[in-house]
């Protein structure tokens, strides 16, 4: 892992607190969270038992003792199908991009970020709704270029994008909502929605609030607790960072191509599991137009939390299936670029070429770890995803509603 912290990068903006208007425009599709099945984890020593002493957690000893003992057959075939490697620029070391942030950083000088405060005056001034954001509603010209810039490297390219500088802690959050959804129209036009109705959604540690006040925590994203290497629904992940965490909370971005290659060379046989049958799943692996894709979430295969039932009547994995999705983690970690982002700090990623994670946090009265989410998709530029994925996903487009909640614990 390689860590890109403030320090080695420029631009730094202070913690914000405010607040934004909730709209809610037409009712919601039937889409629903997990529930809680458990009791409300409240004492600090149980939060912290759940959070990383359970089979949620990969297990490092379990991956190392397989590497340790494992003698490579000389009948070793991959996935059928599969290509011997995943190449193109999207298949990189953590450790050279961190050496090169001109590849994948771009700080808003003075203009851009003048350009981004009239459009927000002008979105302002029209008196719409946050659902009516735009690159209509949301005028950029300077900044337009680098947009288009990055939208064709999230694409063709490294498969990500971090821009620095938005003054986040001067704005209401009304306006920080409008600068997000603004700048991500010209990344995506098209937004995925999360949960019921959600266009955007909160992250942040949810876990010492009175459980009458906040939804069930049935997620890593609503805790302080690392998140596992995995890949969300949707083409391109965008986040904004609110504030930053006391420690920790590093973003995490790791090149799925770079991930194969390694079980290719070594470990075909995870491979072989991952592009198996998953009992009511489909495969996590998949190769389309030349591209590996893999998609995959942990809460699908173990309970978490508050809500501790077997996700969708999944059976236990089997002992190989459970290895193959630990060796996944601590494989992507090894190529990992770790971020240290900044108040203001936007981050957008290909959701089919790259795996994201995070690094455990603390919070602190003064620093709280907060940022928004965004699901969105290019039309233009879109990556095929093909047939087993446009089965699973078409449920979060062009969504009858889109609600804009306060924040975390506000239900849609």
């Amino acid at each position: 892992m390689t860590t890109i912290h403030s320090s080695q990068l420029p631009g730094s903006l202070d913690p914000l607190s405010s607040s934004f208007a909730k709209l809610s425009t037409q009712p919601a599709p039937a889409y629903s969270f997990p529930t809680a099945t458990a009791a409300p984890i409240i004492d600090p020593e149980a939060i912290k038992k759940a959070l990383f002493e359970t089979s949620y957690e990969p297990s490092e000893k379990l991956w190392k003792d397989s590497q340790a003992a494992y003698v490579k057959p000389v009948d070793d075939p991959l996935p059928q199908g599969f290509p011997d490697n995943a190449t193109g620029p999207h298949v990189w070391e953590g450790t050279e991009l961190a050496k090169t942030p001109n590849l994948w950083l771009h700080v808003f000088p003075e203009a851009e970020v003048a350009e981004v405060q009239g459009a927000i005056d002008h979105f302002l001034a029209l008196g719409l709704p946050f659902s009516a954001i735009s690159q209509e509603t949301f005028p950029l010209s300077t900044l337009k270029s680098a947009l288009e810039k990055a939208v064709i490297d999230i694409h063709q390219g490294l498969g990500l994008r971090v821009f620095r500088g938005l003054p986040v802690a001067k704005w209401d959050r009304r306006s920080q909502i409008i600068a997000f959804a603004g700048i991500s129209s010209y990344i995506g036009p098209e937004r995925f929605r999360q949960g019921p109705s959600a266009a955007i959604a909160h992250l942040r540690d949810l876990t010492g609030r009175d459980p009458g006040s906040r939804p069930a925590i049935v997620v890593k994203g609503q805790t302080a607790g690392n998140q596992v290497f995995h890949t969300d629904a949707g083409d391109i992940i965008g986040l904004l960072t609110l504030d930053k965490a006391a420690k920790g909370g590093l973003s995490q971005l790791s090149s799925i191509g770079a991930t194969y290659n390694s079980f290719a060379d070594s470990r075909s046989d995870i491979l072989r599991t991952l592009a198996g049958t998953w009992k009511n799943r489909y495969p996590l692996l998949h190769h389309v137009d030349g591209r590996v894709i893999v998609q995959y979430g942990r809460r699908g295969y173990f309970p978490f939390f508050e809500d501790q039932s077997r996700p969708d009547g999944i059976p236990p994995l089997s002992a190989e299936q459970h290895l193959a999705l630990d060796a996944l983690h601590f494989t992507a970690e090894s190529h990992s670029l770790d971020i240290d982002l900044q108040p203001g700090d936007l981050e957008y990623f290909n959701n089919l070429l790259i795996f994201h994670a995070r690094t455990a946090s603390e919070d602190s009265t003064e620093h709280t770890r907060h940022l928004l989410r965004m699901w969105l998709r290019n039309e233009e530029h879109a990556l095929d995803h093909g047939e087993v994925l446009e089965k699973k996903w078409p449920g979060l487009k062009a969504a009858e509603v889109e609600t804009w909640p306060l924040e975390a614990w506000d239900k849609p």
